[in-house]
């Protein structure tokens, strides 16, 4: 396993800061939350500097650009279904995904993170499967003739690792994986160390944060998940991804200001749950 963490811990720090952070505190990757809407971007999004500069950045860190955390969807409906499509792309979300894939290939980015998302109830779930699987599939075919993969994350119809993995099996990409949030997972009333098996080789990335009892976020091992556990069960299954630690500042501002102790305090505690061996 290696870990990473995102930059939502640290929203007004620019990228060099956090790569170096990231190197200082033993991380081997950063994932990067990520806007193609430049007055919603944090100040290290690489969307805002030329690629060949983000990649120098993590190059002189000896850290990975792990990823770059879009929020795109493929769920937005035609309607009407038919004269919908003069003013609806039938292709939504997929020239985004390009923009994104673009920049992540030449910055040397190894994943760019989308979502499903939400079916509509207001038609057959087939419709809503077909149009989000097509444009799934399109997205995609943009990691064609890059180092770059699509990973698609648990959320909405697809927060359960059933659903996630039957849509990625649709695709039936190569070009695609899985990114398992365990918040969403939890949201959905899974059990997340259940969930991770269910996506076996598809998974390439586990997001984990903490939270108390009221669902509020905390400092890593700090709340009421079992995250020692699923560290074990990933051991268990010889998983060799990315854990990506979220510390959500950037949606929560009145949590702690200090990332450079919460990231530390989160790296050292990880490293001694990889550390300790499967069952124990």
């Amino acid at each position: 396993m290696k870990i990473a963490f995102s930059t939502l811990a640290c929203p007004t720090m620019p990228l060099d800061q956090v790569a170096s952070l990231a190197s200082s505190c033993g991380y081997l990757g950063v994932d990067m939350r990520s806007f193609l809407d430049e007055s919603d971007r944090l100040a290290s999004d690489p969307m805002s500097l030329e690629p060949d500069r983000v990649n120098s950045i993590f190059d002189d860190a000896g850290v990975i650009p792990l990823c770059l955390s879009t929020g795109v969807k493929y769920d937005t409906q035609i309607d009407p279904p038919l004269i919908g499509r003069m003013w609806v792309n039938e292709e939504t979300g997929v020239p985004e995904t390009k923009a994104f894939v673009d920049v992540a290939d030449r910055a040397g980015v190894k994943f760019v993170r989308v979502f499903g998302c939400e079916l509509p109830t207001t038609e057959p779930r087939t419709w809503g499967m077909r149009r989000v699987t097509e444009r799934l599939a399109l997205a995609a075919q943009t990691c064609r003739n890059t180092d770059v993969r699509l990973l698609i994350e648990n959320a909405g119809s697809f927060a359960r690792a059933a659903a996630l993995r039957d849509l990625i099996d649709r695709v039936n990409l190569q070009w695609l994986g899985a990114s398992y949030n365990v918040q969403a997972g939890v949201n959905s009333g899974a059990c997340p160390i259940e969930e991770i098996a269910l996506l076996g080789d598809a998974l390439r990335v586990v997001r984990v944060m903490d939270v108390d009892e009221d669902g509020n976020p905390v400092e890593l091992g700090k709340g009421v998940y079992p995250l020692q556990k699923l560290f074990q069960t990933l051991q268990s299954m010889d998983y060799s991804g990315w854990i990506v630690y979220e510390y959500p500042k950037h949606w929560c501002p009145g949590l702690r200001d200090d990332a450079e102790q919460v990231l530390k305090d989160a790296a050292d505690l990880m490293y001694a749950w990889i550390a300790q061996p499967a069952g124990v």
